[in-house]
Protein backbone atom coordinates (compact mmCIF):
# COMPACT_ATOMS: atom_id res chain seq x y z
CA UNK A 1 0.00 0.00 0.00
CA UNK A 2 1.61 3.86 -0.91
CA UNK A 3 2.56 5.72 2.14
CA UNK A 4 1.62 9.48 2.51
CA UNK A 5 3.24 11.59 4.36
CA UNK A 6 1.17 14.83 5.95
CA UNK A 7 0.54 17.21 8.53
CA UNK A 8 -1.42 15.85 11.26
CA UNK A 9 -4.69 17.14 13.21
CA UNK A 10 -4.12 17.15 16.71
CA UNK A 11 -7.15 14.72 17.47
CA UNK A 12 -4.79 12.51 15.25
CA UNK A 13 -1.57 12.53 17.24
CA UNK A 14 -3.32 11.94 20.46
CA UNK A 15 -4.66 8.61 18.83
CA UNK A 16 -1.75 8.21 17.70
CA UNK A 17 0.33 8.09 20.87
CA UNK A 18 -2.22 7.18 22.88
CA UNK A 19 -1.82 3.29 21.09
CA UNK A 20 1.58 2.93 21.16
CA UNK A 21 4.33 1.55 23.87
CA UNK A 22 7.43 4.12 22.24
CA UNK A 23 5.57 7.68 24.13
CA UNK A 24 7.43 9.91 25.87
CA UNK A 25 6.11 13.03 27.54
CA UNK A 26 8.37 15.37 25.08
CA UNK A 27 6.36 13.88 21.74
CA UNK A 28 2.94 14.32 23.63
CA UNK A 29 0.18 16.17 22.63
CA UNK A 30 0.26 18.04 25.85
CA UNK A 31 3.90 19.21 25.08
CA UNK A 32 2.02 20.45 21.57
CA UNK A 33 -0.39 22.22 23.44
CA UNK A 34 2.50 23.76 25.19
CA UNK A 35 4.16 24.98 22.37
CA UNK A 36 1.20 26.78 20.97
CA UNK A 37 1.07 28.81 24.40
CA UNK A 38 4.27 29.87 24.24
CA UNK A 39 4.20 30.35 20.57
CA UNK A 40 6.66 28.04 19.31
CA UNK A 41 6.56 27.02 16.25
CA UNK A 42 5.93 23.45 15.74
CA UNK A 43 4.60 20.72 13.36
CA UNK A 44 2.37 17.42 14.00
CA UNK A 45 3.62 15.25 11.07
CA UNK A 46 2.98 11.72 9.98
CA UNK A 47 3.74 9.06 7.80
CA UNK A 48 0.37 6.86 6.86
CA UNK A 49 0.53 3.25 5.62
CA UNK A 50 -3.17 3.28 4.41
CA UNK A 51 -5.06 4.44 7.19
CA UNK A 52 -2.65 3.67 10.02
CA UNK A 53 0.17 6.64 11.16
CA UNK A 54 3.74 4.37 11.20
CA UNK A 55 5.49 7.29 11.94
CA UNK A 56 4.73 10.72 13.76
CA UNK A 57 6.03 13.46 15.71
CA UNK A 58 6.37 16.88 16.30
CA UNK A 59 8.99 19.06 14.96
CA UNK A 60 9.31 22.39 16.63
CA UNK A 61 11.91 25.35 16.13
CA UNK A 62 14.79 25.35 18.57
CA UNK A 63 16.99 28.25 17.31
CA UNK A 64 16.17 30.95 14.66
CA UNK A 65 18.10 33.71 13.46
CA UNK A 66 17.77 35.93 10.25
CA UNK A 67 14.69 33.83 9.45
CA UNK A 68 17.15 30.65 9.33
CA UNK A 69 15.58 27.78 11.46
CA UNK A 70 16.75 24.53 13.08
CA UNK A 71 13.92 21.93 13.92
CA UNK A 72 13.98 19.29 16.18
CA UNK A 73 11.89 16.07 16.99
CA UNK A 74 12.62 15.94 20.95
CA UNK A 75 12.88 12.32 21.83
CA UNK A 76 11.47 11.60 18.88
CA UNK A 77 9.62 10.73 15.92
CA UNK A 78 8.03 7.97 17.70
CA UNK A 79 7.69 4.82 15.53
CA UNK A 80 4.83 2.29 15.84
CA UNK A 81 6.87 -0.26 15.17
CA UNK A 82 10.61 0.30 17.09
CA UNK A 83 11.86 -2.18 14.76
CA UNK A 84 11.05 -0.69 11.25
CA UNK A 85 13.95 1.87 10.54
CA UNK A 86 12.87 1.97 7.10
CA UNK A 87 9.40 3.80 7.75
CA UNK A 88 11.81 5.99 9.67
CA UNK A 89 14.31 7.15 7.34
CA UNK A 90 10.96 7.30 5.00
CA UNK A 91 9.47 9.67 7.09
CA UNK A 92 12.85 11.85 7.97
CA UNK A 93 13.47 12.33 4.02
CA UNK A 94 9.98 13.54 3.77
CA UNK A 95 10.19 15.85 6.75
CA UNK A 96 13.16 17.30 5.44
CA UNK A 97 11.56 18.48 2.49
CA UNK A 98 9.03 20.10 4.41
CA UNK A 99 10.79 21.77 6.85
CA UNK A 100 13.31 22.81 4.26
CA UNK A 101 9.87 24.85 2.84
CA UNK A 102 9.59 26.42 6.59
CA UNK A 103 13.19 27.41 6.24
CA UNK A 104 14.91 25.24 8.31
CA UNK A 105 18.60 24.30 7.52
CA UNK A 106 18.86 21.64 10.26
CA UNK A 107 16.79 19.00 11.75
CA UNK A 108 17.77 17.25 14.60
CA UNK A 109 16.38 14.21 15.79
CA UNK A 110 16.77 12.06 19.46
CA UNK A 111 14.51 8.92 18.73
CA UNK A 112 12.88 7.40 21.73
CA UNK A 113 14.65 4.31 21.33
CA UNK A 114 17.10 2.34 23.26
CA UNK A 115 19.60 0.72 22.22
CA UNK A 116 18.79 -2.30 23.53
CA UNK A 117 15.82 -2.72 21.35
CA UNK A 118 17.12 -0.69 18.12
CA UNK A 119 17.19 -2.32 15.08
CA UNK A 120 20.57 -4.36 13.92
CA UNK A 121 20.96 -1.86 10.87
CA UNK A 122 19.25 1.25 12.85
CA UNK A 123 22.76 3.42 12.40
CA UNK A 124 23.14 2.35 8.79
CA UNK A 125 19.57 3.19 7.46
CA UNK A 126 20.17 6.95 9.52
CA UNK A 127 23.78 7.13 8.39
CA UNK A 128 21.99 6.50 4.45
CA UNK A 129 19.41 9.33 5.14
CA UNK A 130 22.81 11.97 5.91
CA UNK A 131 22.37 12.15 9.57
CA UNK A 132 25.27 12.98 11.54
CA UNK A 133 25.77 11.26 15.09
CA UNK A 134 26.29 13.99 17.74
CA UNK A 135 25.96 11.53 21.13
CA UNK A 136 24.67 13.40 23.75
CA UNK A 137 23.56 16.60 22.31
CA UNK A 138 19.97 18.01 22.65
CA UNK A 139 18.39 14.74 24.51
CA UNK A 140 20.16 13.05 27.26
CA UNK A 141 21.24 10.12 25.91
CA UNK A 142 21.72 7.88 29.56
CA UNK A 143 18.58 7.86 31.82
CA UNK A 144 18.43 5.51 35.17
CA UNK A 145 15.26 3.69 35.62
CA UNK A 146 13.46 1.20 37.69
CA UNK A 147 11.64 -1.25 35.89
CA UNK A 148 8.82 -2.84 38.37
CA UNK A 149 8.99 -6.00 36.53
CA UNK A 150 12.77 -6.80 37.60
CA UNK A 151 12.30 -6.11 40.79
CA UNK A 152 12.06 -9.96 42.55
CA UNK A 153 9.32 -11.18 43.56
CA UNK A 154 7.00 -7.99 43.31
CA UNK A 155 3.61 -8.86 42.08
CA UNK A 156 2.67 -6.63 38.96
CA UNK A 157 0.07 -4.42 39.36
CA UNK A 158 -2.03 -3.34 36.68
CA UNK A 159 -2.50 0.39 35.19
CA UNK A 160 -5.53 1.78 37.00
CA UNK A 161 -7.24 4.78 35.63
CA UNK A 162 -8.23 6.43 38.61
CA UNK A 163 -4.94 6.92 40.67
CA UNK A 164 -4.90 7.14 44.40
CA UNK A 165 -3.43 9.77 46.16
CA UNK A 166 0.27 10.93 45.21
CA UNK A 167 1.36 10.45 48.96
CA UNK A 168 -1.49 7.62 50.15
CA UNK A 169 -1.01 5.10 47.46
CA UNK A 170 -2.78 2.24 47.47
CA UNK A 171 -0.27 -0.47 48.09
CA UNK A 172 -0.46 -3.50 50.06
CA UNK A 173 2.37 -3.86 52.51
CA UNK A 174 3.53 -7.29 51.28
CA UNK A 175 4.74 -5.20 48.29
CA UNK A 176 5.66 -2.03 49.96
CA UNK A 177 8.43 -4.00 52.05
CA UNK A 178 9.57 -6.08 49.17
CA UNK A 179 10.32 -3.02 47.22
CA UNK A 180 11.59 -1.15 50.58
CA UNK A 181 14.25 -3.74 50.72
CA UNK A 182 15.39 -3.92 47.21
CA UNK A 183 17.60 -0.41 47.93
CA UNK A 184 20.40 -0.59 48.85
CA UNK A 185 21.01 -0.58 53.20
CA UNK A 186 21.99 2.87 53.65
CA UNK A 187 19.15 4.35 51.38
CA UNK A 188 16.93 2.80 53.95
CA UNK A 189 18.20 3.60 57.48
CA UNK A 190 18.09 7.16 56.03
CA UNK A 191 14.42 7.13 54.64
CA UNK A 192 13.99 5.80 58.22
CA UNK A 193 15.50 8.13 59.72
CA UNK A 194 14.17 10.96 57.81
CA UNK A 195 10.63 10.24 59.50
CA UNK A 196 11.17 8.33 62.60
CA UNK A 197 14.15 10.37 63.78
CA UNK A 198 14.02 13.87 61.93
CA UNK A 199 10.31 14.30 61.24
CA UNK A 200 10.19 15.18 57.85
CA UNK A 201 7.21 15.15 56.63
CA UNK A 202 5.89 15.46 53.01
CA UNK A 203 3.66 17.61 51.22
CA UNK A 204 2.31 17.90 47.07
CA UNK A 205 3.28 21.65 46.45
CA UNK A 206 0.26 24.08 44.50
CA UNK A 207 1.18 26.08 41.49
CA UNK A 208 1.29 29.00 43.44
CA UNK A 209 4.27 27.56 45.86
CA UNK A 210 6.02 26.62 43.06
CA UNK A 211 8.79 29.18 44.25
CA UNK A 212 9.91 26.98 47.13
CA UNK A 213 10.35 24.43 44.34
CA UNK A 214 13.02 26.68 42.43
CA UNK A 215 14.29 28.08 45.47
CA UNK A 216 15.62 24.11 46.13
CA UNK A 217 16.75 23.28 42.69
CA UNK A 218 18.82 26.88 42.19
CA UNK A 219 21.04 25.79 45.02
CA UNK A 220 21.23 22.47 44.11
CA UNK A 221 22.16 24.53 40.61
CA UNK A 222 25.14 26.51 41.76
CA UNK A 223 26.63 23.36 44.29
CA UNK A 224 26.45 21.40 41.05
CA UNK A 225 26.91 23.54 38.43
CA UNK A 226 24.13 22.99 36.32
CA UNK A 227 21.48 26.38 35.04
CA UNK A 228 17.75 25.61 35.94
CA UNK A 229 15.15 26.14 33.98
CA UNK A 230 12.87 28.89 35.70
CA UNK A 231 9.71 28.66 37.52
CA UNK A 232 7.48 29.55 34.09
CA UNK A 233 8.56 26.11 32.55
CA UNK A 234 6.85 24.01 35.06
CA UNK A 235 3.95 26.34 35.65
CA UNK A 236 3.58 25.77 32.03
CA UNK A 237 4.16 21.61 32.01
CA UNK A 238 1.87 21.99 34.77
CA UNK A 239 -0.66 23.74 32.85
CA UNK A 240 -0.74 21.40 30.24
CA UNK A 241 -0.44 18.74 31.75
CA UNK A 242 -2.83 19.23 34.73
CA UNK A 243 -3.20 15.98 36.82
CA UNK A 244 -0.49 14.17 35.28
CA UNK A 245 1.99 16.41 37.12
CA UNK A 246 3.14 16.83 41.00
CA UNK A 247 5.15 18.81 42.52
CA UNK A 248 6.40 17.60 46.10
CA UNK A 249 8.47 19.33 48.98
CA UNK A 250 10.10 17.82 52.41
CA UNK A 251 9.82 19.60 55.47
CA UNK A 252 11.03 19.87 58.96
CA UNK A 253 8.51 19.91 61.94
CA UNK A 254 8.53 23.49 61.63
CA UNK A 255 7.43 23.75 58.08
CA UNK A 256 11.54 24.61 56.52
CA UNK A 257 11.53 22.84 53.41
CA UNK A 258 14.95 20.64 53.16
CA UNK A 259 14.45 19.38 49.43
CA UNK A 260 11.58 19.56 46.34
CA UNK A 261 10.85 17.48 43.66
CA UNK A 262 9.00 17.67 40.37
CA UNK A 263 7.22 14.75 38.39
CA UNK A 264 5.40 14.05 35.36
CA UNK A 265 3.16 10.67 35.29
CA UNK A 266 2.60 9.94 31.48
CA UNK A 267 2.53 7.17 29.46
CA UNK A 268 3.45 3.52 31.42
CA UNK A 269 6.15 5.66 33.48
CA UNK A 270 6.78 8.39 36.35
CA UNK A 271 9.22 10.67 35.64
CA UNK A 272 11.19 12.28 38.27
CA UNK A 273 12.15 15.60 36.00
CA UNK A 274 13.71 18.05 38.38
CA UNK A 275 14.93 18.60 41.69
CA UNK A 276 16.81 20.49 44.58
CA UNK A 277 17.37 20.72 47.81
CA UNK A 278 18.76 22.66 50.73
CA UNK A 279 22.57 22.22 51.38
CA UNK A 280 21.76 22.79 54.71
CA UNK A 281 19.84 20.21 55.76
CA UNK A 282 21.04 17.32 53.51
CA UNK A 283 21.18 14.68 56.20
CA UNK A 284 18.32 14.58 56.83
CA UNK A 285 17.17 12.75 53.99
CA UNK A 286 14.38 14.75 52.24
CA UNK A 287 15.67 14.22 48.60
CA UNK A 288 15.47 9.93 49.65
CA UNK A 289 11.90 10.40 50.89
CA UNK A 290 10.57 12.28 48.12
CA UNK A 291 11.84 9.47 45.99
CA UNK A 292 10.66 6.58 48.40
CA UNK A 293 7.06 8.17 47.98
CA UNK A 294 6.75 8.80 44.06
CA UNK A 295 8.59 4.80 43.83
CA UNK A 296 5.52 3.57 45.76
CA UNK A 297 2.88 5.66 43.86
CA UNK A 298 3.98 4.63 40.41
CA UNK A 299 4.10 0.70 41.36
CA UNK A 300 0.65 1.13 43.26
CA UNK A 301 -0.90 2.58 40.35
CA UNK A 302 0.62 0.00 37.51
CA UNK A 303 3.25 1.84 35.96
CA UNK A 304 5.41 -0.19 34.26
CA UNK A 305 8.65 2.19 34.98
CA UNK A 306 10.05 4.54 37.43
CA UNK A 307 12.46 6.76 35.46
CA UNK A 308 15.18 9.10 36.99
CA UNK A 309 15.33 10.78 34.01
CA UNK A 310 19.09 12.05 32.74
CA UNK A 311 22.19 10.35 34.40
CA UNK A 312 26.02 10.23 34.09
CA UNK A 313 26.69 6.75 34.29
CA UNK A 314 30.14 7.41 36.11
CA UNK A 315 30.38 5.50 39.32
CA UNK A 316 32.55 8.34 40.78
CA UNK A 317 29.85 11.13 40.43
CA UNK A 318 27.51 11.67 43.09
CA UNK A 319 24.13 12.15 41.76
CA UNK A 320 24.60 8.64 40.14
CA UNK A 321 25.76 7.15 43.06
CA UNK A 322 22.14 8.51 44.86
CA UNK A 323 20.20 6.87 41.99
CA UNK A 324 21.87 4.16 42.02
CA UNK A 325 20.73 3.36 45.67
CA UNK A 326 17.67 2.66 44.74
CA UNK A 327 18.53 -0.90 42.54
CA UNK A 328 17.33 0.66 39.08
CA UNK A 329 19.64 0.16 35.79
CA UNK A 330 20.78 2.38 33.39
CA UNK A 331 19.63 2.80 29.84
CA UNK A 332 21.31 4.15 26.95
CA UNK A 333 19.14 5.81 23.60
CA UNK A 334 20.19 5.78 20.76
CA UNK A 335 21.74 9.50 20.49
CA UNK A 336 20.52 12.76 19.28
CA UNK A 337 21.11 13.32 14.99
CA UNK A 338 21.52 16.15 12.66
CA UNK A 339 20.86 15.89 8.91
CA UNK A 340 21.43 19.93 6.80
CA UNK A 341 18.44 20.73 4.82
CA UNK A 342 20.19 23.55 3.06
CA UNK A 343 24.18 24.84 1.85
CA UNK A 344 24.16 26.62 5.36
CA UNK A 345 23.21 23.44 7.10
CA UNK A 346 26.11 21.64 5.43
CA UNK A 347 28.57 24.34 6.74
CA UNK A 348 27.04 24.52 10.28
CA UNK A 349 27.51 20.62 10.77
CA UNK A 350 30.90 20.84 9.65
CA UNK A 351 31.65 22.71 12.21
CA UNK A 352 29.43 21.00 15.09
CA UNK A 353 30.99 18.84 17.37
CA UNK A 354 30.05 15.51 18.63
CA UNK A 355 28.38 14.90 22.40
CA UNK A 356 28.07 18.69 23.12
CA UNK A 357 25.06 18.48 25.69
CA UNK A 358 22.53 20.35 25.17
CA UNK A 359 19.25 19.27 27.42
CA UNK A 360 15.85 21.34 26.77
Amino acid sequence: MKTVFRELSLQEFKNFTARIASKNYMQSPSMYERYQKIGRESYLLGLFDGEEIKVAGIASVIYERYGHKIFTFSRGPLMADDSKAGEMVSFLNECKKFLKDKKGFVLQISPNILTTNMPKDFYQKIEQAHFKYLGEYEQVKWIYAIDFSKVADLPKVSYKEKRSAVLNPEIDPTSEQILFRSFRRDHRYTIRYATERYGIKLRELKTSEYDILLKMIDESGKLHGFVPRDQKFFEQITEVFGSDVTAIVAEMPDGTPVAAAFFILYGNEVIYLSSGMSREHKKLGGPHLIQWAMIKYAYANGYNKYNFWGTNPDPENGVFKFKQGFHGEVEEFVGTFASSLSPLGAVYLKKLHKAEHRDL
